[in-house]
């Protein structure tokens, strides 16, 4: 029988209006001159979901090049996902990096009861990991302790949004987890790794047309302000970033576990019986099942009856995204 070995797939490339070029640096294919946000290094989304055409990642070299992420899963889903496969038919996670050449759209993603009663949304909670950062750049998380709902009513859809939010600096390496209903923006000059549950909902709340002179998108002001409120506690509570390694998420979507080696190793990889996602921060990795080196920005899939070795460079750092369900007692 041939069992499911790691696999990589094709980043998906999404042009947005604040988007750069600096993706380009972990090896996407983006101009001098381009606007690419994101990168969807890992995809399955139904059309229903997203206006971005093809949402669905797929595979890169192997027995299955060229075959969609979601005809894997199909075929072979408890081979691939383990106890991560719902029915749903899908890949229950998207794994992006993002590129803000400007400030990103002030915005809030729905929580669970309120994609519950507004057909057409979907859950979407998710993690970064800072990987790049200009001096002076900062993280918009969260709203100011004092404010209060009247304010916060009063500035949606207007410039007065921007003062209403908490901020921190934007540090290389800093982990932040942003759960379903917490208002932010990446701010200019910042890159990150983002892990989040498979979804595209977003409600936006201000989207910068004074600063940059954008043309004008959508604002969805009533679902952005009651998803916040929906999540008042959380937006007023204290930001802080993650800097060690080991466990820096937990969810009962997904663990995140960033890994580094000093000095190359050859490392056992059990298999874990849940799908994992291999995302390198830096360096190089080398899982021999896979052939070449994952280099920066690199991306696979370990399927959850996979077991193997892993080569790690001098001074690589990479994130294991685990879909099993966290251990009684993790945090979220």
């Amino acid at each position: 029988m041939n069992h499911l070995v790691p696999f990589r797939v094709t980043p998906l490339l999404v042009d947005k209006p604040w988007g750069g070029s600096r993706l380009s640096r972990i090896g996407r294919k983006v101009a001098a001159d381009g606007h690419v946000g994101e990168s969807w290094d890992l995809v399955d989304l139904q059309t229903t979901m997203t206006g971005v055409e093809d949402a669905v990642s797929r595979v890169s070299g192997g027995r299955f090049d060229g075959r969609p992420l979601n005809e894997l899963v199909r075929d072979h889903a408890a081979e691939l996902l383990g106890p991560a496969f719902t029915g749903a038919g899908s890949f229950p996670l998207l794994v992006k990096h993002i590129d803000a050449r400007e400030n990103l759209s002030v915005q809030v993603h729905p929580p669970a009861e309120l994609v519950a009663r507004t057909p057409g949304t979907w859950l979407k909670t998710e993690s970064w990991v800072v990987v790049a950062a200009d001096p002076g750049a900062e993280l918009m998380i969260g709203l100011r302790p004092e404010v209060t709902f009247d304010e916060l009513r009063a500035a949606a859809g207007t410039q007065a949004m921007v003062g209403l939010l908490a901020r921190v600096p934007a540090r290389v390496g800093d982990v932040i987890h942003v759960p379903a209903g917490l208002v932010h923006a990446l701010g200019a000059g910042v890159v990150v790794t983002e892990v989040q549950s498979p979804s595209d909902t977003t409600f936006r709340l201000y989207d910068w047309p004074e600063e940059y002179g954008r043309a004008e998108r959508e604002l969805h002001l009533d679902d952005a302000v009651e998803a916040i409120v929906a999540a008042w506690e959380e937006n007023h509570a204290p930001i802080e970033p993650v800097q060690h390694d080991g466990r820096v998420v937990a969810t009962d979507l997904y663990t995140i576990d960033r890994r580094r080696t000093t000095t190359r190793r050859l490392l056992n990889v059990p298999s874990r019986g849940s799908a994992r996602v291999l995302v390198v921060l830096s360096g190089r990795v080398r899982i021999p099942d896979l052939g070449e080196p994952l280099l920066t920005g690199g991306l696979a899939v370990l399927p959850a009856a996979w077991s193997g070795e892993m080569i790690s460079g001098a001074g690589a750092v990479w994130l294991e995204v685990d879909l099993a369900p966290p251990p009684p007692g993790g945090s979220s």
